[in-house]
């Protein structure tokens, strides 16, 4: 295992350097070696084949916005060591698993894909991170500058939630922080891998990814009391996938929201807050979502009685049932299931035809 620091001031200094100056192909650096971008404004770093396979591309989008783009598997264990001062750090994974720590904490967290995990820290202190061997690791980074989030982003410091107000105006460290990605940052961290742009149309298309990534865990908490706070450590997360099981396995007698919390072991607070940050919608929303996705499965793939379906997706009559359905797919159980046996039985006579239309053919050829 190895150790070695990076800094952002590093990055900006390399990203800023003309694309034709004489002596990038000789910075050999880090284990690797560097080339600038064609469009400028930023650089590739490919490692060695003994670190590993693949790199990062740094973009410096403006003088107050940057983005790492990060695909690479390790050959062996590293570990790395960076300082970001003055900066909040957004870490969007899309692939992979890895560990992270801060400070004299020598526990490690995890990185993991589906989260975003974000630090504002004092200036000189630095995150370390473990890189596993033959593991795909892709993720986003986004690197914004303390001192020009109004600028960048057009939101007063004060309009913020505190955990980033106090950062942004007064320099209290965040620690790290993990977010789930909700669908608008994990598609965005997504179409920045695939950017179909060049030159300055790829800066400001990344540009507004980044953007999207840091509104989404700045919405994220909006409006939460930071003591119970939004922060959904991996325990928290395996736990409310539980709770989404537990709804799974009972629908035909379900819990209230109360009893949900107590079997998995969370406040009622912070189980709600993590159906809203995984799923999207309250507990009783995600249960509602369940059954009527078990419905349609039974309705359209199954012979089994309306009555029946009802009893099993937690509605207690067939009417209550029905109307729930409609208002949810805009049509009637009944009709679902008309229409799929006709569809079946169609595709089952077209099958018919086409095995006669070949088999006369064999026969015309012989």
């Amino acid at each position: 295992m190895m150790l070695d620091d990076r800094t952002i001031e590093e990055m900006l200094v390399c990203a800023g350097r003309p694309a034709d100056a004489a002596d990038w192909r000789s910075q050999e650096v880090h284990e690797g070696w560097r080339e600038p971008l064609v469009s400028g404004h930023g650089f590739r770093h490919r490692y060695d084949e003994s670190v590993g396979d693949g790199g990062w591309v740094f973009h410096q989008l403006n003088d107050a916005l940057s983005m790492a783009i990060v695909d690479f598997r390790a050959a062996r264990a590293l570990s790395r060591q960076h300082r970001h001062d003055d900066h909040l750090v957004f870490c969007a994974w899309i692939e992979g698993r890895s560990t992270i720590s801060a400070g004299s904490d020598p526990a490690g967290e995890d990185l993991a894909h589906g989260f975003c995990t974000f630090y504002g820290l004092p200036s000189g202190e630095a995150v370390r991170t473990v890189y596993e061997p033959n593991r795909p690791l892709r993720w986003v980074s986004i690197f914004l500058r303390r001192d020009r989030v109004k600028e960048v982003l057009g939101l007063d410091a004060q309009s913020l939630p505190p955990i980033f107000r106090d950062y942004i105006l007064d320099r209290v460290p965040t620690g790290l922080r993990h977010v789930p990605l909700g669908n608008v940052a994990s598609v965005a961290a997504t179409q920045a891998f695939e950017c179909p742009y060049e030159g300055e149309l790829r800066r400001l298309y990344l540009s507004a990814k980044a953007i999207e990534i840091i509104c989404a865990v700045i919405q994220s908490y909006a409006d939460v009391d930071d003591t119970d706070g939004p922060v959904l450590r991996r325990a928290d997360i395996d736990k409310i996938r539980l709770a989404k099981q537990v709804i799974e396995e009972n629908l035909d007698e379900p819990l209230s929201v109360s009893e949900l919390a107590a079997a998995v072991g969370m406040t009622i607070k912070k189980l709600q807050y993590g159906f809203q940050s995984l799923y999207r919608g309250s507990v009783g929303q995600v249960y509602k979502q369940v059954r009527l996705s078990r419905a349609m499965v039974l309705v359209s793939k199954s012979d089994k009685p309306m009555i029946d379906i009802a009893m099993e997706c937690g509605y207690e009559c067939p009417g209550s049932f029905t109307r729930a359905f409609k208002l949810a797919f805009g049509t009637c159980p009944t009709v679902v299931r008309t229409t799929t046996v006709r569809g079946a039985l169609a595709e089952r006579l077209r099958e018919h035809a086409d095995a006669a239309t070949a088999f006369g053919h064999e026969a015309r050829v012989n």
